[in-house]
């Protein structure tokens, strides 16, 4: 072999070698982004979250000297691995915060939030997630009006579990009926699963 054809060999071997190491080195950055996206998104869903709790909860509960304990509830009455919130400072439990879902509506999931007091009333729900129609369904929402807001205050005992064309205690939107229904159905249910519920014995949320 000619010095040339080595030189030539050489050239190749590091052009080679020098290509290997700047598609690991992208490779490598690649998942680097990938894991700081995730770790981002995390912390952003995170802090959402947070912000949730704080809306949800009674002003005169929600303060800097509690802590949140996350727990993942599963029971068919509600989803598989709900989050379960309770928030506590030295003297005990304050109140609770629970995702909860139902599959009554015309589009689901309908996925819920609401919090609770330390006796188990519900205070405040919300809408987490909807595919309800717009103009529709989607009126059960509180940024098109106070429905939910018929929520607060209620209890197991101290109240009949559906709307009112149904026997219920609850106000429906016309022609919103099934996605009202959906609601206050899924509001029992959240808080017969919390009344039931050992939040000690419960699976701690997992965090990435």
């Amino acid at each position: 072999m000619s010095a040339l054809t080595e030189h030539l060999n050489l050239r190749a071997f590091l052009a080679g070698l020098f290509l290997a190491l700047i598609g690991a080195l992208c490779f490598a950055l690649i998942i680097y982004a990938q894991n700081d996206t995730r770790a981002l998104i995390a912390k952003n869903r995170a802090a959402h979250e947070q912000a949730q709790i704080a809306a949800l909860l009674p002003p005169e509960v929600f303060g800097a000297n509690l802590s949140f304990d996350c727990r993942l509830v599963s029971d068919p009455r509600i989803g598989s691995n709900m989050k379960l919130y309770a928030a506590s400072d030295a003297s005990g439990i304050k109140g609770y915060m629970l995702q909860y879902s139902t599959a009554r509506g015309y589009s689901n999931p309908l996925i819920l939030a609401a919090s609770f007091t330390a006796d188990k009333e519900l205070y405040r729900a919300d809408i987490q997630f909807s595919r309800e129609t717009p103009g529709i369904g989607d009126k059960v929402d509180r940024r098109h009006g106070a429905f939910l807001d018929q929520l607060s205050g209620r209890s197991l005992e101290n109240a009949r579990w559906d709307v009112r064309k149904f026997g219920g205690d609850f106000d429906y939107i016309t022609g919103a009926t099934v996605t009202s229904r959906a609601v206050i159905l899924a509001s029992r249910d959240a808080l017969a699963v919390l009344n039931e519920t050992d939040f000690s014995a419960l699976p701690k949320c997992r965090t990435r």
